[in-house]
């Protein structure tokens, strides 16, 4: 009986072995072809990655053939590839090795200081005076509830200048003819009110602490930057929002929002309110009833299965039901 059972027990031995060998074949067999198949996929990325950022500097390369006025809109577009490349880098993390993701992310960022050098080249910044400045009656009218006024000291900006710079303490207005179609630029301000009710082309935001920024439909794209401790009131085509903190941004965009080395920034849904609002919005051509204030790419932010953390929306009792009596 006993030799019975060590024969039995060396026949198991010599099966689990056997069957031990062959799941060992099996997964050699199945490493070699899932590196053979991921060699493949490397080698298609590669060849796409290098198309798309081949077609990214053919843009870039050309910008300087492209009408001033239609270099906004070129520029969104080349902001948009560049995104679009990073989300490709981003899915095919699955298989590429540290050393690919470095080599693109390095690309990547090639791309985009560039195209921030030729918007600062090719769309620099304009500085403004301000003259013969007027200070309109106060508005005194009781406010509804939610319903937000300024008041204080009101500076009007003159005649044929497209927007303020190097301001603190004060509230600002700017509206009408003297901004439709034309870029506005806001820097350089602290503690202000900032009041745009029209439709110019741009608007460039910079350099902003603690200001209150309202303005009506821009017919492109807003650039704003450095901005700490702001709300901002605002529509367009496009935003691109760089290097600012704690910022409250009551948006309508019509296309996407864009941000880059940000942290803090809550969003809600536009709700600026004043006669005209309607007519702005048909004389710049954005749809009032398209709003994508919810679609944000965070160029910090490659995860597709998580959300960005630098950004959030803007807590429900925080929310100002409208902005009026502007």
């Amino acid at each position: 009986m006993e030799i019975m059972e060590g024969g039995i027990d060396k026949i198991n031995l010599i099966t689990k072995r056997d069957v031990e060998r062959k799941l060992e074949l099996q997964k050699r067999k199945e490493d070699k072809s899932n590196l053979a198949a991921d060699n493949e996929k490397l080698g298609y990325f590669e060849k796409t990655f290098a198309n798309k950022r081949t077609h990214i500097e053919n843009l870039l390369m050309h910008s300087n053939t492209i009408e001033k006025h239609v270099l906004p809109d070129h520029f969104n577009d080349i902001s948009k590839e560049i995104l679009l490349l990073q989300k490709y880098v981003a899915n095919s993390n699955i298989f590429l090795r540290s050393y690919d993701i470095k080599k693109c992310q390095e690309s990547i960022q090639e791309l985009t200081n560039k195209l921030k050098e030729l918007e600062d080249e090719l769309l620099p910044k304009k500085k403004f005076g301000f003259k013969n400045r007027t200070k309109p009656k106060v508005n005194n009218k009781k406010l509804e509830r939610d319903e937000v006024d300024f008041h204080g000291k009101v500076t009007v900006v003159a005649k044929q200048t497209c927007g303020f710079s190097n301001r603190v303490g004060e509230i600002l207005e700017i509206g009408g003819d003297e901004i439709f179609k034309k870029d506005v630029t806001v820097e350089n301000l602290e503690n202000c009110k900032v009041k745009i009710l029209g439709c110019p082309s741009t608007l460039h935001l910079s350099y902003l602490k603690n200001c209150y920024i309202f303005a009506g439909p821009v017919s492109t794209s807003i650039f704003a930057e450095n901005c700490t401790d702001c709300t901002l009131v605002i529509a367009c085509q496009q935003l691109r929002l760089h290097a600012s903190k704690n910022v409250n941004i009551y948006l309508h965009v019509t296309s996407r929002a864009i941000m880059e080395d940000c942290h803090s920034i809550f969003l809600a849904p536009y709700n600026l309110k004043y006669d005209g609002l309607d007519n702005d919005f048909k004389k710049s051509g954005l749809d009032k009833h398209c709003n994508n204030w919810k679609c944000v790419d965070d160029f910090n932010w490659l995860n597709v299965d998580k959300p960005s953390p630098n950004w959030s929306l803007l807590d429900e009792k925080n929310i100002v039901d409208y902005w009026g009596n502007l």
